[in-house]
């Protein structure tokens, strides 16, 4: 798919999430657990992930009431936003098979039975289409956030530079 292609499609599937606005990081993350019906519990990455070369991973187990992401570690908040925006492109595009098999994931995440996994979406390249259209959708998200910044802090001004 071109660039130009998977951006509108991007595009297109943001809008129909119906997101609040003005967006923030919060809210965002907010609605992703209504959309989801879970808790999304977002952390760093374990030494163990970043050897191996995962700088993203949503991960789903069976019969647990949260879902989870795990981002680089990173000091700009911007960055780590959109490490999380782009997993949450994943969970828009409703991926709910497993790129990465159930052994690795336990080599990742020892504590998780490995028959408990249900899913897990790693990035850690950007040359297949799946993870080019989760990072388009995770552009978006950053777009709408950053546009919405201004309303988000001073709310709706009126000509007059007046809420209403």
């Amino acid at each position: 798919m071109s660039y130009e292609l998977r951006r509108k499609r991007a595009h297109t599937m943001v809008a129909r999430l119906c997101l609040p606005r003005p967006l923030t990081a919060e809210l965002l993350h907010q609605h992703m657990e209504s959309v989801r019906g879970k808790k999304i519990v977002v952390q760093s990455a374990t030494p163990r992930m970043l050897e191996v070369g995962v700088c993203g991973l949503w991960i789903a187990v069976a019969g647990e009431s949260f879902e989870r992401i795990h981002h680089a570690p990173t000091t700009s908040l911007v960055h780590r936003q959109q490490f999380i925006n782009h997993e949450f492109g994943h969970m828009i595009l409703n991926q709910e098979q497993e790129l990465l098999s159930a052994e690795r994931v336990a080599l990742l995440a020892p504590l998780i039975p490995m028959d408990a996994i249900v899913y897990a979406l790693s990035r850690s390249q950007f040359t297949d289409e799946q993870e080019a259209l989760a990072e388009a959708i995770g552009d978006r998200l950053a777009l709408i956030i950053l546009a919405d910044a201004p309303e988000a802090a001073h709310g709706t001004q009126t000509g007059f530079g007046r809420v209403l």
